[in-house]
Order: structure tokens, then sequence, then C-alpha cells
């Protein structure tokens, strides 16, 4: 008993006195300074893994930046200077200002700068000591109009700064006087202890904090209300004054002023870093702790392999241990991080690393010292005599030929030939238990594994050197079964066999047969042989099923009779069921045949089929064909999705059926079109009414997934004669109708022979558009837009022409509609929009065209519409390298009020992109003027309508001066269009319209003409 007490204490003792080294090694090198790169280097990185934190609101920062010195002159500057900044605030007054200044010096101007003090409640300023330890405080006159002080002397931490010492000589820190100063003015600050470090819990990067140039302020280029009632830092920040770096400011580094910034924050949400108690003590105890781990493994180690214990796997296991517990210190140092608590890593991590580093290392030493003493030991024992296995000899072993090595004693020969019988033996063992169709275990009494073939390993999940009692075998009886069982084998007794079922789902479970077997015990064996027994184990899942297989066949052969008899029933009834399924599906498809399954319409062949019918009546009798086709039903597809579009087309049907007689026919005849079919007519005036009744139902918006749509109807009419004899006839003419009544304006059209020239016309027109893309047959025209008062160009706009290869130069009226009804318009609308903003950016580079001149570029309503535009307008931008805030798009009303909510989205999308928005021909289409303050456009354009008469009408002198007057009071600009004469434009400029274009100032000029203009004018000077 008084040997193992002396034994622990002597451990224990040594187990302190280790980590007493590793500390004492720990804490000579961070004395020294060693550890302070490492220190530094944590620092950051924990900083940054934590992530940027918002600054304090309350806080803002005047600057003493580089644009304020370049302003100012040298530093430092007369105190006049800080008496105007004390002036310029008072404005909107601070809660508290705070100088990160020295003001030790008597100056001419302290009187001055005294009573601007004076005028605020708080003014703190600031106060050091020198190399000496000489105090360097405000003077007498600053100091007594001033209401607090506080010093700025830190002592340099290597790098980073990591506390603050919140009262030094008596004198609090700058934010510990700035916090009391808010407690005295506005609202109470806890303080931190005084008499500890205040270490700084960094915010985030200097530029997040809000900061103002010294000389903005001064000239009053800053807003007094950002400063009013906040707390108001004035230092240094330009580089070479007061650097300093902080975890998110190493290059460039951060100024002072943003320490005191950062412990200002600190104080006003409480959020300064805490010391974790006990750190240091804690990790002194782990490393104890982990000594003696370590030493009780090497102990346990070396019992359980005869002294000798496993180097490889030990040390493997002991260094992840080391390792493991230093990451599990870094990522409890993180934790507590979060919420402010400061517990020291690189330290207590070197003080665990030592300790385990030196426990490896005499665990190394005392193994190798054991390798020795056994080496002498055999050499002693032997001498010469023994012959340690070379190559010669294990070839001499291998021909199991022990006793013919010459020297060797009686005692070691016997040693060698008994341990190659116990090889060959186990080599044949392995052998046959690896070739047994059963799982073999051989285990100790106390229920560790010996040996374990491979279906052994498989089926039972244990391994040699596993217990049986904790493995998964274990867990196939019930609890305490296992023990009682392997305690009666280990004793010798029988054990009765046991069968086993593994495995969920039953169907896929498995069967096994266990038999435990006692190892035998030869009386010729030392007495303290190793006992144990063997565990057979048999996969009986085959034997299991064909035995529950026939058990269960042969008491089911009766029911198997009864659910057959049942199961025909049940097939004779689906039989029934199956035929009238049928005919209900046969019934089902001639329906659909006939009929939309959409809208429930009679479909394209029953329509045709009702036609043929009318054609066959005798003649005489007058009937009709309406042709409807969905205007923009592409456009509000692709906006809103197919599901609106079907709901859409719901409606329509429902809209168009309402409005003709329940004797006429309304049919789906493919993807946005119908047709009527008006059986009876009396004159021809009644299909007009029809067509004209429909299209005023489409005249109100409809409401559509809580979505509010405008659409309308382009319907062509045709009426029935004796040239018709075949339905198709009769579908080609209202069709060709339908095709004019989307150019001519009405909505409707009734068939003329002659509409066949106009589609021809405009089917070639299709065609020349389709080839004029890649034949670049387009060109841009420029106007220019002036100010109407100094008569100087502030930009031009991008007009559209197409140099037909036949008929010339055509203007945009002459084949914009084909190109919209043929889906053409997007390709030339974006074609545009690149080579006008190509142009521009062509001629800023040249000099040619003032910087900021404006291009404008008209959008269609499919171009405005479209869901990527935003996205192609950016690509175009890039493309060209024309600054976004020298884009002008313009926009008709009609567009804006087709669809409110969505034109003001896009419109607020392009404007957040510095791009400037126009409404184009303002006045002459819906009444915008509601909508209008809620529009965030740069731009209304007068329609050349109210110009032509301005100065002989007074309706239209009034109405332009209305529509100024409105643009003026909502902040947006006006251009009159469409200007010849001079007394238009002396019209203009006595009612205040401040820009203008027209043929007075130029017409649409091509790419060459424009530049001369520009050269002429002399725009790029401008």
């Amino acid at each position: 008993m008084r040997f193992t007490f002396s034994s622990r204490f002597w451990r224990g003792l040594e187990s302190l006195l280790t980590v007493s080294l590793a500390g004492l090694v720990v804490l000579s090198a961070s004395e020294l300074g060693l550890l302070l790169p490492l220190v530094q280097a944590e620092y950051q990185l924990r900083f940054r893994l934590r992530g940027q934190h918002p600054w304090s609101d309350h806080v803002v920062l005047i600057a003493i930046d580089d644009p304020s010195l370049d302003s100012l002159g040298a530093f430092p500057w007369p105190r006049r200077r800080y008496a105007e900044l004390l002036q310029q605030l008072q404005a909107a007054p601070p809660g508290v200002i705070v100088f990160d200044l020295l003001f030790s010096d008597s100056s001419s101007d302290d009187d001055l700068f005294a009573e601007a003090i004076a005028t605020h409640p708080a003014v703190v300023l600031a106060s050091a000591w020198n190399r000496d330890g000489q105090p360097l405080g405000p003077t007498p006159t600053l100091a007594t109009a001033a209401l607090a002080s506080g010093h700025i002397s830190q002592q340099h931490q290597g790098g980073y700064i990591h506390s603050v010492a919140p009262l030094a000589d008596g004198q609090p820190a700058l934010a510990i006087a700035t916090a009391e100063a808010i407690s005295l003015t506005q609202r109470a600050v806890p303080l931190p202890p005084l008499d500890r470090p205040l270490w700084v819990n960094w915010p985030g990067s200097a530029a997040a904090l809000p900061t103002y140039s010294f000389v903005d302020v001064l000239e009053g280029q800053v807003p007094p209300q950002v400063f009013e009632g906040k707390v108001v830092l004035i230092g240094a920040t330009a580089l070479g004054l007061d650097d300093w770096v902080t975890p998110f400011d190493a290059d460039p580094p951060a100024s002072g002023i943003y320490l005191h910034g950062a412990l200002l924050d600190n104080l006003l949400h409480q959020r300064w870093l805490r010391p974790a108690p006990g750190g240091w003590l804690a990790a002194l105890g782990l490393g104890l702790g982990l000594r003696l781990i370590l030493k009780g493994a090497l102990q346990t180690s070396a019992r359980l392999q005869g002294g000798s214990p496993r180097r490889f796997g030990s040390l493997c296991r002991q260094g992840a241990l080391v390792g493991g517990l230093v990451v599990t210190w870094w990522g409890l140092a993180l934790a507590l991080f979060k919420v402010n608590l400061w517990l020291p890593v690189v330290g207590p991590a070197l003080v665990v690393g030592t300790v385990g580093g030196l426990s490896i290392g005499h665990q190394l030493v005392r193994q190798n010292r054991w390798l020795q003493q056994l080496t002498d030991s055999l050499q002693r024992r032997h001498g010469s005599t023994l012959v340690l296995p070379g190559a010669d000899s294990s070839v001499a072993l291998a021909r199991s030929q022990p006793l013919a090595s010459p020297g060797l004693t009686p005692e070691v020969a016997q040693l060698v030939e008994l341990t190659q019988q116990l090889g060959r033996s186990q080599a044949i063992q392995a052998a046959v238990a690896r070739s047994l169709p059963l799982g073999l275990v051989a285990a100790a009494a106390d229920g560790t594994v010996w040996f374990a073939n491979p279906l052994a390993a498989e089926w039972l999940g244990v391994a040699a050197g596993d217990n049986l009692g904790t493995s998964p075998l274990a867990n196939w009886f019930d609890e305490g079964a296992w023990e009682a069982l392997w305690q009666r084998v280990a004793q010798g007794q029988p054990v009765p066999t046991q069968v086993r079922q593994r495995g969920e789902p039953q169907a896929t479970s498995r069967w096994y047969e266990l038999r435990l077997e006692p190892l035998v015990t030869d009386a010729n064996l030392l007495a303290d042989w190793p006992q144990g027994a063997i565990v057979l184990v048999e996969d009986i899942t085959y034997r299991q099923h064909i035995e529950t297989e026939l058990r269960r066949l042969n008491e089911s052969l009766e029911d198997q009779v009864q659910v057959r008899t049942r199961q025909l029933e049940q097939l004779n009834l689906s039989l029934q069921e199956q035929i009238a399924e049928r005919q209900q599906a046969q019934s089902q498809l001639a329906y659909e045949a006939l009929h939309d399954a959409l809208t429930g319409l009679p479909n394209r062949r029953q329509f045709l089929s009702h036609l043929s019918a009318q054609l066959a009546q005798p003649e005489g009798d007058l009937f009709a064909v309406l042709f409807l086709d969905c205007d923009r039903f592409k456009l509000v597809n692709d906006s809103f999705g197919h599901w609106v579009g079907d709901e859409l087309l719901k409606r329509v049907a429902t809209i168009v059926q309402e409005c003709v007689r329940p004797t006429d026919v309304v049919a789906r005849f493919g993807g946005d079109e119908f047709t009527v079919l008006l059986t009876t007519l009396d004159q021809v005036e009644d299909a007009i009414a029809v067509a004209q009744r429909i299209r005023q139902r489409f005249a109100q918006p409809l409401t559509i997934q809580e979505h509010q749509l405008f659409t309308n109807t382009s319907i062509g009419i045709v009426l029935s004669g004796p040239q018709y004899h075949h339905p198709d006839e009769l579908l080609r003419d209202a069709d060709t109708a339908m095709y004019q009544a989307k150019i001519n304006g009405l909505g409707h059209a009734l068939f003329e022979p002659g509409m066949h020239l106009d589609v021809r016309r405009s089917l070639q027109i299709e065609t020349s558009l389709r080839l004029a893309l890649e034949r670049q047959e387009f060109q841009l025209h420029y106007q220019p837009i002036v100010n109407l008062a100094t008569q100087q160009l502030i930009g031009c706009e991008a007009l559209l022409r197409w140099l037909h290869p036949e008929r010339g130069l055509l203007l945009p009226s002459e084949f914009l509609a084909i190109a919209e009804s043929s889906g053409l318009l997007l390709p030339i609308g974006s074609w545009a929009l690149q080579e006008a903003c190509s142009q521009m950016q062509r001629w800023r580079r040249r000099s040619l065209i003032a910087p900021d001149a404006i291009m404008s570029v008209n959008l269609s309503a499919t171009q405005f519409l479209q869901p990527d535009l935003v996205a192609i307008v950016d690509s175009i931008l890039a493309n060209s390298g024309l600054p976004a805030a020298n884009l002008k798009l313009e926009i008709t009303e009609t567009v804006v009020m087709e669809n409110p909510a969505q034109a003001v989205q896009m419109i607020q999308a392009l404007r957040d992109r510095g791009i400037r928005l126009s409404i184009d021909d303002f006045g002459t289409g819906y009444s915008s003027l509601g909508y209008l303050q809620q529009l965030p456009v740069d731009i209304l354009k007068i329609d050349r309508s109210f110009i032509v008469d301005i100065h002989q009408s007074p309706q239209q002198y009034g109405i332009v001066d209305a529509i100024i007057r409105l643009a003026a009071h909502l902040n947006i600009q006006v251009i009159a269009e469409g200007i010849e004469l001079l007394p238009q434009l002396q019209s203009l400029n006595q009612l205040g319209c401040e820009f203008g274009q027209g043929h007075l100032f130029a017409r649409p000029l091509s790419v060459s003409q424009f530049s001369q203009y520009l050269r002429r004018e002399g725009g790029g000077g401008r």
C-alpha cells in the first residue's frame, strides 16, 4: 500500500513538473517577444472569422484627411480653424464633440477657440504624456471651456491595439471621458471596471464608420443635420499622421481616431471584450490532465503487450489527442468570442502542445530503453551462441531445420522449433477457418476476441481485439442474456444452440444459428493459460425460408382456392367496369375531337363542319365569318407566364360568347385566334356592330391573378357570297381582313378584294425586313436637342430609317407595324439601341460632343415590357462603353397606361442604373396625369400637335403652359418637339420651356451629316 501511494505521488509530482516546465517555456518565449507574431496573427484571424459588425449609428467622424490638408495647408492648423468648425456645427448641434488632438501649447487663438467650445454643451479634449512622463493636457483656457478631457496615450502592443488603460494617473481614457459626458448630458452609459485593461472589440473596417472631410464640413458641403445629437469625433486620418493597424485595416492602416471610435462603440453597445475567467488556470489544468492521460495510456499499453507497447498506433492516438485538445480549445475560444468573452489561444495551445510533446518524447525514450534492455538481456544470457535470424537463417527456418543452426543452446533451439510449429499451425488453422462455410470466433474468457474469420467479421461485426460483450453480437440477445450465456460457456458448461433473426423488413431479414463451445483445457498447460470459448455461426436463412414456405403452403392450400375464386369474380367485375370506362373514354374522345380543351369552345374541325353546313344552305341567306386575334397575347405570356395567358384566353372566349346570339358559333381556331360564324344577318352593318361590341367589351381592363391587363382584338370580317364554295376561302379572306385591321387603327376591317394586294405587299416587306438586319440596311439619323434659351446642343434623338434596296429610304411608319406583328421589332430595337450608344460613345471619345450630352432612343411597347430589358440595356452599355448617365430612353404614355404597376417597376429599375426616362408624345394618348406623380421619369416630351399653332392658338398656348407648370411642380424637365418656326420658339421661351428640337434647328441627319454639324457647332467644347 505504501509502495502504491509512493508511486502515485511521484507520478503526480513528475506530471506537475512537466506542466510547470511547459508553462515556464511558454512564459519565457512570451516575455522575450517570440510569441508576438503568433498572437497577432491569431488576433487578426479571430476577428476575420467573426466578420464585421456595423458601427454604432450614434458615432460619426470628421476627418483631417488628405483633401483637407491640400485645401487648408500643412498640419497642425491654427486653432481658429477648429473654432470655425464648431460654429458650423451650431446649426444642428451634436450631442458630444470629441477632439483626438493635443492642444497643450498656448496659442493666440485660444480665446476664440474656447469661446466656440463654450457654445456646445459637451466638448471633450485629449491629453497625454511625453516620453519623460510629463503631462500634455489642454491649455488652462481650453480646459476650463471643455466639459472633460481623456488621455490618448497607448502602449505599443506589437502591431494591433488589444487593450486600453481605462484610467492612467487619475486621467480617464478618451472614450471613457466621452461616455461620462454622454451620461451627464443625454443618457446613462454603464462603464466597465476602471481598475483593469479595457479590451477592444473592433466592430469592422474603418471605411464603414460614417466619415466626412474636415474641409467639406467647414465649407458647408455637408448638411449639419447629419451631426445632430450624434457623438462627433474629430481627428487625423491622413496617412502618416497617426497610423494604427486594426484586424480589418492593415494596408493601408487606419488612424488612431478609429481606436477611440471602436471603444466608444463598445461602451454604447456594452460589447467590449471581457477576459474569460480562469483561462490560463484551465489551460494548465488541461495540460496536467493530458500528461496524466498519456502516462496512463503508456502504462496500460505496456501491460497489454507484455512490456512492449505498439509504438506507431500508440503515438498516432496520442498525437491525435493532443491535436484534438488544441482544436477544441480554439473552438471554445471562438464560441466565447461570439458573446464578447476573450479566451487566450496561442499560450494555452503551446502549453498543451509542449506537454504533449514532452510526454510523447518521454514515451519514445522509455520504449527505446526497453528495447535496449531486452537486447542486452538476450546478449548476456546467450552470448555468442545466439544467432538472430538473417537471410540465410530465415531460409533454414522455412525448411523446418531449426536445430541445424550451430552454436544455439538447446533452449533457444527448442524455442525456435516451437515457434516454427506454432506458425505453421496458425497458418493451417487460419486457412481452415477462412474456408469454413461457418462464422468462427475465438475469444478469451473476458470476451476479448482472439480470432474472427471473414464470415464472422461480416455477420457479427467483430474483429480481433474487440470485446464480445460490447460488440454488435451482444445486441442479438435481450439485456443480460448474452452475459449469462458467455459466463456458462467460459466455465465449460454446455449451452443450447441459439437461433436469431436479424434485419428489417422481414422480407430481407437473415436467420442465424449460433453454437457456443468452450475451449478444451489441456492438463499439461500452465495454470495461467488463457481460458475462453469459440462461437460458430451458420446462416440458416435458406433452410428457415424453405421450412416456413412449406408450412405456409400446407396450411393455405384451401385458402388459395377461395382467394382464386374471389379473384375471378373481381376480374369479371373489373372487366365490366373497363367496358363502361372504354365507352365513356370513346365519348370523351369524340367530344375532345370537336372541342378545345382549354376554353370548351368548338375547335377548328367542328367550326369547319358548321361552316360547310352553312355554305350548303340555299343561296340568299346572308351570313358572316369573323376572324379574331388577341393583340399582344405573346407579350402577356412572356411577361406573366402561360398560366395567366391561359386564363386570359378563357376570359376572351367568355366575352365573345356573351357578344353573339345563341344561334351563332364561336370557336377557338388555334393559339390566340378565335372565329365566329354569324348564321343569319339582315344587313352588313349587323356584322360590323358585333365586331364593335366585342372591341368595346375589351376596352375595360381585365383582372387576372391580381394582374390588371389591357388587351383587345383585331377582327377581320368576311360576308358570304356566290364566290365562296369552300370554308377555307372564307377563312382566308377573314384572316386577310384581320391583318388589315391590325394596321388601319380601327381594330376591325371588312374584307375587300384589294386587301390581297396589301397583304402581298406586307408579306414582301416582312420578307425584306428579315434580310434587312443581315444586309445592314437599317440606319440611324440623329436630330439635335438644344437649350432653347442659349441654343446650345444638349444631346440628340436617334431616329430609325430603312434604306430599302428598291424603295429607297423608308420612315418607321412604313414598316414598324409589320415588324411588330412579325416578331422582328425586338431584334431591330436592340440593334438601334446598340448602334445609338456606340455612336454616342465614338463622338464623346473624339471630343465632338460634350461629355454630358444625352442620346435619346425610343422604345416600343414590346421592347419596354420584355422581362429581360434591364439585362439587355446593361449588356449594351457595357459593350459600347457609354456611361448610363448619357442614355435617355423614351416611351409613350400609352405604354405606361396599359400596365402602370409593371411600368413603374421597370422605370425604377432603369433609373437605379442612372439611365434617364422620358414620356414621349405626352398628352396624345391616355390621360396619365393621375399617374404622372407616381412615375419616376425625368423628362416629358410635348407632342408636336401642341406646338404647331402655339403662337396662334390660345388653347394650345394654355395647354403647353399647364404641362410646363405641372412638370416644374413635379421636378420634371420638358422638351418640346416639332419646332419649325421662330414664333413657336418665342412662345416656348415665354413659357419657360427649357429644351426643344425640330426643323428650325436641324432636320434628322445621317451620321456623317451630324458629325459635320457637331464640328460646325463646336459641340465638344460646350
